[in-house]
């Protein structure tokens, strides 16, 4: 077995740059494939917000995230590709799947550097199939991007330590405040790259070009600081996260690997996924001090959002928004799986001893591959499910039943909340178009801020407008109570119609769709 593991060695070693060319490229290829299968299912409330803003000019954005809890540059760049590549809900999605794909990359040539051609194929192939990655790859949002921009950083941090070159301190800077003009959990990736940096430099952490780098990174961010401590001021934490308990942090766990709650995962598999895990924490406890930035980034800011996250502060505990802590989940087991399997090449070992190792190793990378597929299997499956709320969207069925039932009279329809409007909106046509109700709004902060100012789709004057119709769709959500519409079209002069009860999955909404007609 020696013989042939040194056989299969010298062949890799043979041939490592073709892969190390070759394997990042096909990766990426993977992940965009796993992804792009279900770009056109119906997007939900915070990918129908990013796509919303993407009707305004960049200092508008500007102005309106300000108001809401996340910084502009993400949605500037989805304006930009919007711009060249459409506004359709596979179009538009498709920057999330490029910027995991850019992840990847970055995480390639990251582990590859650190940590040898082995370890970043292995690792890098968790990554590419791990279940939450790919499901957040096909959003919407920014997290895919932050992911991009951790790797990258990572990467270049380790260049810049080692060379200790000027430009590399600068491209760190850059990044360090790209990261936080795009998602503010960024800081907890900082932290553990600080961490690293004392682990490193230890007393001398405080040299000229540590500290000049970290003020560079301060200045570049603080264009956006007064927009930050309004936000700050306005909008309240944990508004609808649910409270964090020791099930949270299990779930962290079975998501992440498996895509699944540990309620939902099936046992066996559950049951193996620990063994594996186990497994795999007994290596990393042996490679812990050649591992070290990979494990910061994983655990730190995990840490941080537990700490956080508990009473009596408000639940902040959403773990997409550390979906690089996520990803280095599937490093840091690919790392220390490859360091396992390329010992016994350095080192003497028995035949027994050897063939021990290599079972216990395959058994272990087996699981996590079974995980990952099952994973997969599940993303498939739930689509856009939300762990968080519970919930899973159907706004795109909903606007095309509406289309069904509409025929060729191509009657505007009025959404009775905001919130619904924001989803219909997006798949809005000339023919079909959507509004909403100027009195129903609130227009202090948040998410809503951005019908403050628009003209599209918003009704002033109710009187006036149905007033030049004889006929529209009102779409509102069934109580689950009264089994009734949640809320009645606010004017009695018009009667219904036509009424249909419609519920597209078992965790979405119920949906009213109610044809108005004069009396």
């Amino acid at each position: 077995m020696s013989r042939y593991l040194s056989s299969v060695w010298s062949f890799i070693q043979a041939r490592k740059r073709i892969i190390c060319i070759i394997a990042p490229a096909l990766l990426g290829l993977l992940f965009m494939i796993l992804c792009i299968v279900q770009l056109q299912q119906s997007i939900w409330f915070d990918e129908s917000y990013s796509a919303y803003l993407t009707r305004f000019e960049y200092p508008k954005i500007w102005e309106l995230t300000s108001r809401d809890v996340h910084p502009p540059l993400y949605y500037f760049a989805l304006k930009t590709w919007a711009h060249f590549f459409g506004h359709t809900d596979f179009a538009m999605r498709m920057l999330s799947v490029v910027f995991g794909a850019v992840a990847i990359l970055f995480a390639f040539l990251w582990i590859k550097y650190k940590y040898g051609a082995t370890s970043a194929v292995l690792a890098t192939t968790l990554l590419a199939i791990s279940p939450s990655i790919v499901r957040y790859g096909q959003e919407m949002r920014m997290y895919t991007m932050v992911l991009a921009i951790v790797f990258a950083a990572t990467y270049v941090l380790q260049l810049a330590i080692d060379n200790g070159k000027k430009r590399w301190w600068i491209l760190y800077a850059i990044l360090l405040a790209a990261g936080m003009w795009t998602h503010y959990f960024c800081a907890f990736a900082w932290i553990a790259h600080l961490a690293y940096l004392v682990s490193v430099y230890h007393k001398k952490i405080f040299q000229k070009r540590i500290v000049l780098t970290y003020v560079g990174a301060v200045a570049l961010f603080l264009p956006w600081a007064p927009s930050l401590i309004m936000q700050t001021g306005a909008v309240q934490s944990g508004f609808w996260i649910p409270e964090m308990t020791a099930q949270t942090v299990l779930d962290y766990w079975t998501e992440s690997v498996a895509y699944e709650s540990s309620w939902d995962l099936k046992n066996w598999l559950l049951m193996l996924t620990i063994i594996a895990t186990i497994y795999i924490i007994s290596l990393i406890v042996k490679y812990r001090t050649k591992m070290k930035l990979l494990l910061y980034i994983m655990l730190i800011p995990l840490a941080i959002l537990i700490t956080v996250s508990m009473p009596p502060l408000e639940s902040m505990f959403i773990p997409r928004y550390i979906l690089f802590a996520i990803a280095a989940i599937a490093l840091v087991a690919g790392v220390a799986l490859s360091y396992y399997i390329r010992e016994p090449l350095t080192k003497r070992f028995s035949q027994k001893r050897l063939k021990r190792r290599v079972i216990s190793a395959s058994f272990a990378t087996l699981v996590l591959f079974g995980a990952s597929i099952s994973g997969l299997v599940s993303v498939y499956s739930k689509g856009n499910y939300n762990f968080s709320t519970l919930t899973k969207s159907a706004s795109k069925d909903l606007f095309e039943t509406i289309v069904t039932l509409d025929g060729d009279q191509n009657l505007p329809i009025i959404s009775a909340s905001e919130w619904l409007y924001f989803d219909l909106a997006f798949y809005e046509t000339k023919e079909t178009p959507v509004y909403f109700m100027n009195e129903v709004v609130d227009y202090k902060y948040g998410s809503q801020y951005p019908l403050r100012d628009t003209k599209v789709g918003r009704i002033d004057d109710l009187d006036k407008f149905i007033s030049k119709r004889d006929s529209f769709w009102y779409i509102t959500t069934i109580d689950k109570e009264t089994n009734e519409p949640a809320t009645k079209f606010p004017r009695k002069d018009w009667s219904v119609l036509q009424y249909s009860a419609v519920n597209f999955n078992e965790f979405s909404d119920t949906y009213a769709i109610v044809k108005m007609v004069k009396q």
